[in-house]
């Protein structure tokens, strides 16, 4: 993609009058909605130069090896606890987002939320560096409250793009968000690549001392590179008033109820929902499994494994922009559908890989569906939610992508056990995607983006 288009998009965005695709006409600036800038958006960006690295190294890649041959030690085993504490985390968020994204809806305080949920990934992303051999309890209480704070930011922050985008322009916003974050994932991969060797059975306690500052490279990066975000996102929702003898929470469970009973209203962003979860479901069991899976299948070594995420992050930067450039011009359900075809087949060629070049080609597909895939996704929430009601709409995304988060892991493990390989599990997961594509097809992107300029 020419950096040229990008360099244009953020010089449309430097205008009074960036209307969200949920609204028929511009509001009028105001104090509680002042005009999006160029500024603003970079800083709403460079949330996701903060949290990439989590994803990446912590679930991803280093972090889960560590776990598996230095916390747990046994391999069954191993998979079987970082499958649990995925799952634990998954649906903990699922109960807590949408009350807090209707909190923060009312409350007109989103960048309260998304900032207790920065604090929360840094402090116990930090405190996983005192894991060791045999600290299992520890190991996954803190990963599962640091993956916690990740999520939870995850739904905050996307909550701001319908304030900051409009129909025309949300995919290669939200595409440069996910672009940018890939680049970051990148450098804070090559920081880590010389302490990876350190990563083995029974390490010395110098080499456990190397990969235990792991996790602190990580909730370092997070807590300087997050700074922009606080300093130029602004604060877009309108706080209303408390009704005499409510709480915030009272109102958060009234206002997610009266959400439920208007849904109906919405047909088309539940049906993204239903199709999120399922193939969604497929990617985060991809992102959770593909480092023990080139390891102990197709045997690369952990110095391995970070040369083949670090050629995931260039393709994934570079499909960011391409599909977020691309669903622009031809329609974000469209671009879902490329995306998850490119998925299916990244999980065939891994199926039938025996050489680290061929594993090679279904990494690259792979890094091509998570740049783009979700990214796409999400901007399609932003045309089809009312910016009044975002943080709320975007905690139902939460739950579409937590909900089910335990059947992924729990299908690939069992297979894997039943079949004494992972090479059958990967090929299962591509019916997730198929599954997703299907109920993709009933969405009306039309009737849904009428449908986002009502709110609830």
């Amino acid at each position: 993609m020419p950096a040229r288009r990008y360099a244009e998009l953020i010089t449309l965005m430097d205008t009074d009058s960036a209307p969200s695709a949920a609204t028929p006409a511009p509001a009028p600036p105001s104090a509680e909605r002042p005009p999006v800038t160029r500024r603003e958006i970079m800083g709403w960006c460079f949330y996701d130069v903060a949290d990439s690295a989590f994803t990446t190294i912590i679930i991803t890649t280093l972090y889960s090896l560590f776990f598996y041959n230095v916390v747990v030690g046994e391999e069954g085993r191993a998979a079987q606890l970082w499958g649990r504490a995925n799952a634990i985390s998954a649906v903990l968020m699922a109960l807590g987002a949408p009350i807090l994204g209707a909190i923060a809806d009312f409350a007109g305080c989103r960048k309260r939320f998304l900032a207790a949920a920065a604090v929360t990934l840094i402090v116990f992303t930090f405190l996983l560096g005192f894991t060791g051999p045999g600290t299992i309890a520890m190991a996954v209480a803190f990963y599962i409250l640091a993956n916690l704070g990740f999520a939870a930011g995850g739904v905050f922050i996307d909550s701001f793009l319908p304030g900051l985008s409009n129909e025309k322009n949300a995919g290669r916003i939200s595409g440069l968000k996910w672009a940018m974050g890939y680049a970051s994932a990148l450098v804070v991969l090559f920081l880590c690549a010389g302490l990876a060797t350190n990563i083995k059975r029974n390490p010395s306690p110098e080499e456990l001392a190397a990969a235990q500052r792991i996790p602190w490279i990580v909730a370092g990066w997070y807590a300087v590179m997050v700074i922009p975000t606080f300093l130029f996102l602004k604060e877009r929702g309108v706080a209303k008033p408390l009704p005499p003898g409510d709480t915030y929470l009272t109102v958060g469970f009234r206002q997610l109820a009266h959400t439920f009973r208007n849904l109906r209203r919405y047909r088309d962003l539940v049906i993204l929902f239903a199709a999120f979860i399922a193939y969604n479901e497929g990617i985060s069991t991809v992102i959770q499994f593909a480092g023990p899976f080139a390891q102990q299948t197709i045997g690369f070594t952990s110095g391995d494994v970070v040369r083949l995420f670090i050629l995931m992050q260039i393709v994934a930067l570079t499909g960011a922009l391409g599909f977020g450039f691309l669903a622009d011009r031809i329609g974000q359900k469209r671009a879902i559908f490329l995306s998850l075809a490119v998925w299916v087949a990244c999980t065939v060629v891994a199926f039938f890989s025996r050489s680290k070049e061929v594993f090679y080609i279904a990494a690259a597909l792979a890094g091509i569906g998570i740049g783009s895939c979700q990214s796409v996704t999400r901007s399609l929430v932003a045309l089809f939610s009312p910016p009044e009601n975002a943080a709320e709409f975007y905690g139902f995304l939460g739950i579409a992508g937590k909900a089910l988060a335990f059947v992924g892991p729990l299908t690939f493990g069992e297979i894997s056990a039943a079949a004494g390989s992972q090479r059958p599990a990967i090929l299962a997961i591509s019916a997730f995607f198929i599954l997703g594509a299907i109920i993709l097809s009933f969405v009306d992107e039309t009737r849904g983006k009428a449908a986002a300029r009502t709110p609830v």
